[in-house]
């Protein structure tokens, strides 16, 4: 149940006109320069993304990789990344 006097609303006199604001055109900041499209970009930092990340985890694993074998031999290989293992073969 309510408690209280309901609100009165109140209405403007008759006299006052509502005021209209006239919009005018949109103002473009751009002009007419042409708009670069985004997914070039992004497409390009991802992949820059990538090769920083490839690189700090290659860093990572060698480093890991040289703590856990301080001093002991290496019975697993490292894979070679770079194209210097099939250039150092001799073809005879």
């Amino acid at each position: 149940m309510p408690q209280g006097k309901l609100k009165v609303k109140t209405k403007l006199p008759a006299k006052t006109k509502p005021k209209k604001k006239a919009k005018g055109p949109a103002v473009s900041k751009r002009g007419n320069r042409p708009v670069a499209p985004k997914k070039q970009k992004h497409q390009e930092t991802q992949k820059l993304k990538k090769i920083i990340t490839k690189a700090v985890n290659e860093a990572m694993e060698d480093d890991l990789r040289a703590r856990a074998l301080e001093g002991k031999k290496s019975l697993v290989s490292k894979k070679s990344t770079s194209g210097k293992a099939k250039g150092s073969q001799k073809k005879t």
